[in-house]
């Protein structure tokens, strides 16, 4: 089995999962004729089932560098080039952690920053300044226009009404 494919049965694991818990969102306000709060759940567990099934069944053809790394032993190779990957998914993990203390503007600007960083932007202050603006973008639209709680953490005091 390829990396790619591998990579496609993780995704289908993964997707699995969250479109299980997503099922068991209990529907308090729903009302009749109107889909339920797990209907987001399923749309993106059917579109993300639908890539990794892609991504299983046309996994492309390996790269040149792929290719001229056989001589290098399998698990220094998958370090070496995939190091960005892993790191982004700690990174993740941690937001998931942090967020409740530091809050979600301070956690979306990091995160968002270091992104942009380990994606390839040369121009630190470009990647805060789009981590800024999207993260408080997103933060007004939630908070203020839905009126949808954001966990504020130490801004607590200051971004209450």
């Amino acid at each position: 089995m390829t990396r790619v494919r591998f990579e496609a049965v993780i995704m289908l694991c993964i997707v699995g999962f969250y479109v299980w818990e997503g099922l068991k969102i209990p529907a308090y306000y729903s009302l009749p004729g109107v889909p339920g709060p797990s209907i987001f759940p399923v749309i993106l567990g059917v579109v993300m089932t639908a890539a990794a099934l892609w991504l299983f069944i046309f996994p492309g053809s390996p790269s040149r560098k792929e290719k001229s790394a056989s001589a290098v032993p399998r698990w220094q190779g998958v370090l070496q080039d995939s190091w960005r990957f892993y790191l982004m998914w700690v990174l993740l993990i941690a937001y998931v952690f942090l967020l409740p203390f530091l809050g979600f503007i301070i956690c979306s600007i990091a995160l968002l920053a270091v992104f942009f960083f380990l994606l390839g932007e040369k121009r630190w202050y470009i990647g805060i300044l789009i981590a800024c603006v999207f993260s408080i973008g997103i933060y007004l639209l939630f908070a203020r226009a839905l009126q949808i709680n954001l966990p504020m953490g130490i801004l607590e005091g200051i971004l209450k009404p």
